[in-house]
């Protein structure tokens, strides 16, 4: 009980000095700022953005949906959004009192009962509105250790959720994406439809929702009532250019004006003077995978014999910069847990052969190998990082047939288990390990999740403790301890930390490197004189 009082105080005190209002944004003049054009590898899944979990649906849905909460952008401090104040004195119940006069993009009033019909829609597993939908991010963040066993609508303004345990995250963990308020008179007028291209995305954000066609672009038109200031953008428009030499020749032309670019894209981009680039630190890592209910990769000797047998290094010094870093553990080392004893799996085919030798392979076997049909940072080109990875294997034995989908058919069936080995990668939403290390490997004791099959229950319980840990340094020790069972059990091979950068055209004005959220209300675009 100490450790709960401990808790207690900190969260009163914390909410006592609070997030007032006056830490978010006024409301402001909308539109005027012109067209922002963004190039990205890959289409979106959803806007319905509870129930995906890549970053090209939370990219888009951002825009539209606004959260209770969100991180301040430069740091990771919470400061209020929908709701204007929020507190706690026990930890268990929280409180949200929300901004009066906004409104969803359909007319609809904001009020607690919508707040509270978008949260028993994602916590409960029987809600009608679901549309036999999966909502993988609450499931997770708010399951058995951080769940919500009830919401209150208190009075039209006022929103309550309470927790069965007290948590130090759940501020952190309402400020992702995923957890933007949806119009409920949309979902349930669109049904299976609401929030993709057959219907449309509402909610309350900067930018509302105007036209996606498929694999080629989605339009947002700035929202004119929104409550917050700006945006100062016309419209915003996302296309999908598949291709990483074509997207750098239209950032090049100016046919887009920011863009995500390939590692071995990004000197040209570097090198033009129309263009402005940032830097921030690595949030981020790719990694490889197995699905441990499947032979041979049940055996950590064949799994570390994979580890051994790639040269990540050559990896990292061919397909990414000078910004990015060969990584020795999970957690980079900008996330609190991050373990700088771990010094990373050495590149060694001989010792790789003999693993995989004692595990019953001598002669190596055949598996397949899926690799991302999209461009990320963590792999920057996946195929070739792909091929290089099968040529390593290769000289130990391992025969690799190379096999990707598209993008959402690749993440649903990776989510039922159903890949062997593939590549995948995770960037911080909130700069917490609960959200990086915790989101992977943390499950209720006994209970694998079913993509990987992994079962720990000693790094589950260390988990969950450290989600529930208020004392800081206690917590770093906790995940530390994570960190090095994930490198002895290696469930993931980490490839690469990657930095985070950001391409822009001149003419962007107003932008500012921000982590966990995007900038895009604060951006405008200023014409050529």
């Amino acid at each position: 009980m100490k450790r709960n009082k401990i808790l207690y105080t900190i969260i009163a005190m914390i909410m006592i000095v609070s997030m007032l209002a006056a830490c978010a944004p006024s409301g402001g003049k909308a539109g005027g700022g012109g067209t922002l054009i963004v190039g990205r590898g890959g289409d979106s899944v959803s806007l319905d953005a509870a129930t995906v979990t890549d970053g090209e649906s939370w990219r888009v849905a951002g825009e539209i949906l606004d959260p209770l909460v969100r991180l301040e952008g430069t740091s990771t401090k919470i400061i209020p959004w929908l709701a204007e104040s929020f507190e706690s004195t026990d930890g268990l119940t929280w409180t949200f009192k929300l901004r009066k006069g906004v409104k969803f993009h359909d007319g609809e009033p904001l009020t607690a009962e919508a707040v509270k019909w978008n949260f028993d829609r994602w916590m409960d597993p029987n809600n009608e509105w679901r549309y036999g939908l999966t909502f993988e991010y609450w499931d997770t963040e708010f399951g058995e250790n951080t769940k919500v066993v009830e919401t209150k609508a208190v009075d039209e303004l006022t929103f309550s959720l309470t927790l069965a345990k007290p948590s130090a995250v759940v501020l952190a963990k309402l400020a992702l994406t995923c957890f933007g308020i949806s119009s409920p008179k949309a979902v349930q007028e669109q049904g299976d439809k609401y929030g993709t291209a057959a219907g449309t995305a509402v909610g309350t954000g900067p930018f509302m929702f105007k036209e996606w066609v498929p694999n080629d672009k989605i339009v947002l038109v700035a929202n004119p009532d929104w409550w917050g200031d700006g945006p100062k953008l016309d419209s915003l428009i996302f296309r999908s250019i598949p291709d990483n030499s074509a997207r750098l020749a239209e950032m090049l032309a100016g046919t887009i004006l920011t863009g995500d670019l390939a590692q071995t894209d990004m000197p040209a981009a570097e090198a033009d003077p129309n263009i402005a680039n940032y830097t921030l630190p690595a949030l981020s890592v790719g990694y490889i995978a197995f699905q441990q209910c499947m032979e041979p990769f049940d055996d950590v000797r064949v799994r570390k014999a994979i580890a051994l047998a790639i040269n990540r290094q050559a990896l990292v010094d061919t397909f990414y910069t000078k910004q990015d870093s060969l990584a020795t553990g999970f957690q980079p080392p900008a996330i609190m847990g991050h373990n700088p004893n771990i010094k990373g799996y050495e590149y060694n085919p001989d010792e790789a052969k003999k693993l995989l030798t004692e595990a019953g392979f001598p002669d190596g076997f055949t598996t397949d190998f899926w690799y991302i049909p999209v461009i990320r940072g963590y792999f920057p080109d996946s195929k070739a990082i792909g091929e290089a990875i099968a040529v390593d294997l290769a000289k130990v034995g391992i025969t690799v047939n190379l096999v990707t989908e598209d993008w959402g058919t690749y993440l649903e069936n990776r989510n039922q288990g159903l890949k062997p080995m593939w590549m995948l990668g995770w960037g911080s939403d909130n700069g917490d390990p609960d959200n990086f290390i915790g989101w992977h490997f943390a499950h209720p004791v006994g209970e694998p999740k079913v993509e990987d099959c992994y079962a720990n229950d000693t790094l589950s319980q260390l988990l969950i403790d450290g989600a529930a840990e208020p004392d800081p340094a206690k917590r770093e020790k906790i995940y530390q301890d994570a960190e090095q069972i994930v490198y002895d059990e290696v469930p993931r091979i980490p490839v690469a930390w990657v930095a985070s950068r950001a391409f822009f055209r001149n003419e962007v004005k107003g932008y500012t490197p921000v982590v966990f959220r995007s900038w895009y209300e604060k951006l405008y675009i200023e014409e050529a004189k």
